[in-house]
């Protein structure tokens, strides 16, 4: 699937949408007779309609998660600074000091899920010997919060606080809609804020998409841009050793999706993959960035995989 850097306007279930008809009419074009293929063109954008309009507080690729894709994330994410932490050593001290706290975090994180984990011993290692035999559900599920979690890092790299950065993660539906369609907002009115809870964190008179459209020119932060390539390196080696040849299956239920455009877009996703490596590598657009992650490895996970995606 094609990429280009685009308006904010493609994004989360617009691009979801469009990802399914793509696939969609290469698989009917090649197997379905013309009536077939207008019932099933029918039913698709009947459900794509359904998502986007029938709740507004629909989330931007928030999927439903289990406990092994939550801990073996921080696994993952404590691997990465642990190693940033070394190899920073000798070159910066400072940067090495902090991915060695961001470290420490993430292990006391850990430790709640599974009682025999503790510093003192290689419990960690014995837990990431064991992430081949994890569902490919898991597996792809841990792909799309590496791809987040390398997103919010790149945010927090490029002059993003915490909230605005954790917010590229949950935009919601109906809020970025109304985001883009009011240009100037003023982000003080309560009662002009679609789900004030959930509202980023954005100066006043500044829209999601000028804050996602700002050219920086300079890492702001170069310990959270270390942090975001390694997590898109690390979601690079798990795509190619656990995902890329997975043995994928006709799915069923409200959606039924057929092997063939699984493949489409296991395909499209290892691209989509490269891109995100090259972009945060080069460093390009948080646009660019975002998009890469909302509109093309998130949507072919969610194909390829059946994941399931939640409303809050």
């Amino acid at each position: 699937m094609a990429y280009t850097t685009g308006s904010i306007n493609a994004i989360s279930y617009f691009l979801l949408l469009a990802v399914l008809i793509s696939h969609l009419f290469y698989f009917i074009s090649t197997y379905c007779d013309f009536a077939m293929r207008l019932i099933i063109l029918a039913y698709f954008l009947l459900i794509g309609t359904m998502l986007i309009f029938s709740n507004n507080n629909l989330y931007a690729h928030n999927f439903y998660q289990n406990q092994d894709s939550k801990f073996f994330t921080l696994i993952k994410q404590f691997e990465v600074e642990n190693n940033l932490s070394s190899s920073d050593l000798s070159t910066n001290k400072s940067n090495a000091f902090t991915h060695s706290k961001n470290a420490d975090m993430l292990f006391n994180r850990i430790v709640p899920f599974k009682s025999d984990i503790n510093k003192n011993s290689n419990t960690i290692d014995k837990y990431t010997a064991t992430f081949t035999n994890l569902n490919l559900t898991t597996k792809a599920l841990i792909a799309a919060n590496l791809a987040d979690e390398s997103l919010r890092e790149y945010g927090l790299s490029h002059g993003l606080d915490s909230k605005q950065a954790s917010n590229l993660l949950n935009m919601s539906i109906g809020m970025i809609m109304k985001m883009n369609k009011l240009p100037i907002m003023n982000m003080t009115d309560d009662t002009a804020r679609p789900g004030v809870d959930k509202i980023p964190s954005i100066p006043a008179n500044h829209s999601f998409n000028d804050l996602l459209s700002r050219n920086y020119k300079d890492v702001k932060n170069k310990v959270n841009y270390e942090t975001s390539t390694m997590l898109a390196k690390s979601l690079k080696m798990l795509f190619s050793r656990e995902l890329q040849n997975a043995n994928l299956q006709n799915s069923s239920g409200l959606m039924p999706i057929p092997t063939s455009m699984k493949i489409n877009a296991l395909k499209d996703l290892g691209e989509g993959i490269d891109k995100l490596n090259l972009a945060v590598n080069r460093n390009s657009s948080l646009e660019e960035v975002y998009n890469i992650v909302h509109g093309q490895i998130h949507p072919n996970l969610f194909l390829a995989f059946n994941l399931k995606l939640k409303a809050e």
